[in-house]
């Protein structure tokens, strides 16, 4: 796999990924990808309703699963995981590599078992490698790699994740890496300055850390990074990051940023990449504007990432995201990627679309979610069923649609034990 594709989103990471100080939540990676070709010249979004992948076909009763299958799945992957580590300390399947690595030291913290450093070396040498990537600023990160703020945003929220229920080991590093990445974010005090209006597609948000090009999905990682590390509520950085997250909706009411003239709103709520780009479509219009689809991953991310910036579920850009979500509630794919010509495109970043969706829907607390049919739908329930059902027999999980490194089963199961976790949670609260 080519190691540069990372011009883009998912967390990653994305993917999505926090503990706050009473509750563990779960992380996520990876950013998406470069730029796809059939996104500038294919037809708007067509749901999946009416694609090759049609959501018709989805049952509309939510599958069983139990809380034990659940646990079963998690220690399978974990056990996998663990025989995966690298000499060094570090986990990721083509190279070592700290975002991976404070990845799944955060699903192995955050899983059923809760794993510590004194289990074993497979948590104790793999912060090893992470100390070993500190740098002089503040973050951790490989030099010369880039991804600056996903890797130091990611072991944050590893650091935290050990941290919890015990006496604190790394809050003077966790503070470090919350005052360098809260540096990250394009604003009045950035060198060079960023002018909230002439520099409307980057303003109030975080890229990842060299390009200076912010995006959707590395800001929500560094909110659930700043979140995590208690970044006090009246700082200037939520009030910047609420500016960059409208623009980006597909709300001309609240989006200064689609003028209706050379950007055009598709006014049904969702979320793109970042101003001027989705990783889904962008289209051009009969009159010249363009129009960028709105697409799964980013509105779940958007919606977390609009609560952590002081806003709730009743606020009027909260409560059209999560309408789109209910329209197009799915775990089939990533809702909105897909095209007629090229359906396969819903599986891309489809398991960092899992794991900012069920962080989102976690940090929104309901258990049901009222699809575009009026059906009530148990997420927990399918999100569970769904990630079960694609795990292999060695424990593992990857995407044979291998975009945005989720051909990496290291990373990707990670991921998927994140997701686990949270919905064996979930349906233990409700049962």
């Amino acid at each position: 796999m080519n190691r540069n594709d990372w011009t883009g989103c998912v967390i990653s990471f994305a993917a999505w990924l926090a503990i706050s100080t009473a509750v563990p939540l779960t992380t996520w990676a990876r950013a998406s990808g470069s730029t796809d070709p059939l996104s500038l010249t294919a037809p708007h979004f067509v749901s999946t309703e009416q694609s090759d992948n049609s959501e018709a076909q989805e049952t509309p009763a939510s599958p069983k699963v139990s809380v034990k299958e659940i646990e079963s799945a998690i220690d399978r992957g974990a056990n996998w995981l663990i025989d995966q580590q690298r000499v060094d300390g570090s986990f990721g399947t083509f190279a070592g590599d700290s975002g991976i690595t404070a990845l799944v030291i955060h699903a192995l913290a955050n899983c059923p078992r809760g794993y510590r450093e004194e289990d074993g070396p497979f948590i104790s040498t793999a912060v090893e490698y992470l100390m070993s990537q500190k740098r002089e600023g503040g973050g951790i990160y490989e030099v010369g790699q880039g991804l600056r703020n996903y890797k130091s945003s990611m072991s944050l929220l590893a650091l935290r994740a050990l941290d919890h229920d015990r006496t604190p080991q790394y809050a003077e590093l966790i503070a470090q890496l919350r005052d360098y990445i809260a540096g990250l974010q394009c604003a009045e005090d950035s060198k060079p300055a960023y002018d909230s209006e002439k520099n409307r597609r980057a303003y109030g948000g975080i890229g990842y850390g060299g390009d200076r090009r912010p995006d959707l999905s590395n800001t929500q990682l560094a909110l659930e990074a700043l979140q995590a590390a208690e970044l006090a509520e009246d700082s200037e950085v939520f009030r910047r990051v609420q500016v960059f997250l409208a623009r980006c909706q597909n709300r001309a009411e609240s989006n200064d940023f689609l003028d209706g003239t050379e950007h055009r709103s598709t006014e049904d709520g969702g979320f793109f990449y970042y101003p001027g780009e989705s990783k889904a479509q962008n289209v051009k219009n009969p009159d010249g504007s363009v129009s960028y689809t709105s697409y799964g991953s980013m509105t779940y991310a958007a919606v977390k990432s609009l609560i952590y910036s002081g806003l709730d579920q009743n606020d009027p850009q909260v409560a059209a995201a999560i309408a789109w979500i209910g329209e197009n509630f799915t775990v089939k794919e990533n809702p909105g990627m897909a095209t007629p010509v090229n359906p396969s495109r819903g599986q891309m970043g489809l398991f960092y679309y899992y794991a900012v969706m069920a962080r989102a829907l976690e940090v929104l607390g309901e258990p049901t979610i009222t699809d575009g049919e009026g059906r009530e739908r148990r997420w927990a329930q399918e999100l569970a069923a769904a990630l079960i059902s694609k795990q292999s027999k060695e424990g593992s999980w990857s995407n044979p649609v291998d975009r945005w490194w989720e051909g990496d089963p290291a990373l990707v199961t990670a991921y998927a034990i994140q997701v686990l976790s949270i919905c064996r949670q979930q349906l233990k609260n409700t049962e």
